[in-house]
């Protein structure tokens, strides 16, 4: 059972750091083999919306772009904990464009649907739930492609810090405790998501066809519309262009 955590603070040992480990902590003692990254020792460009390698997101920024190397150790992941601030209401900088380069690749594919994932983010003084969903859902509302949310664990740490060490906290004990032994019983049980196969049918083949009957329909439509405009002498009739 291998668990990736992902730290996108650039603050290698702050508040998210602690959180991250914390989680990580109680899936050790599981039996699972972990492994941290820290955002800021890999280069990720911006997304180009390119939209011509969708599948891999591979080509466009050149050999110096660690996206691959990275996408490619959370495909290999049972479970990863990916966390980042609250700046601003925003994540930071680094984890948003390695969640918009992820975003594209899941456009037309499911790569993680059966990962298992824990949002985690911390705060100064604001709610930073928001920022926690946001990782754990890989940037996106929808079920599909993007992961299962085994857990949220996110503080305003301004009092845990004043207090003293965020490791040291109890209550936050309980609370990681309770989201890493969640994320291995997720892994362990192979959890899907509610409705998941109803979901994966009416998303993958029915909205498909209905969008493509809409398309043709609106498309039929216009034509027939813009025959009766001509008729009715409203616009110009288009003469065709002869070779």
């Amino acid at each position: 059972m291998k668990i990736l955590a992902i730290n996108g603070s650039p603050n290698r040992n702050g508040s998210t750091a602690k959180l991250i480990e914390m989680v990580l902590d109680v899936c050790k003692e599981a039996g699972a083999q972990c492994e941290s990254l820290h955002m800021e020792d890999y280069v990720v460009g911006e997304c180009s919306a390119c939209i011509k390698n969708l599948k891999d997101c591979e080509y466009c920024q050149g050999e110096e772009d660690d996206f691959m190397q990275l996408k490619a150790k959370m495909l290999d992941a049972d479970g990863i904990v990916i966390g980042s601030p609250y700046y601003s209401g925003k994540p930071t900088v680094p984890i948003k464009i390695f969640i918009n380069r992820i975003a594209f690749t899941c456009v037309n594919n499911r790569f993680f649907e059966n990962k298992y994932i824990v949002g985690v983010s911390s705060s100064a003084v604001s709610n930073s739930k928001k920022i926690a969903k946001f990782c754990a859902t890989l940037g996106h509302s929808s079920f599909m492609g993007n992961g299962i949310v085994s857990g949220l664990f996110y503080e305003s740490t301004v009092d845990k810090v004043v207090m003293g060490d965020l490791a040291d906290n109890e209550e936050l004990k309980e609370k990681a405790k309770s989201i890493g032994l969640n994320l291995i019983q997720d892994i362990r049980s192979k959890r899907k998501a509610k409705f998941f196969r109803l979901k994966r049918i009416i998303f993958t083949k029915w909205i498909k066809m209905l969008c493509v009957k809409i398309i043709r329909m609106f498309d039929k439509m216009s034509i027939r519309f813009r025959k009766f405009a001509e008729e009715q002498g409203w616009v110009k009739k288009i003469n065709k262009i002869e070779d």
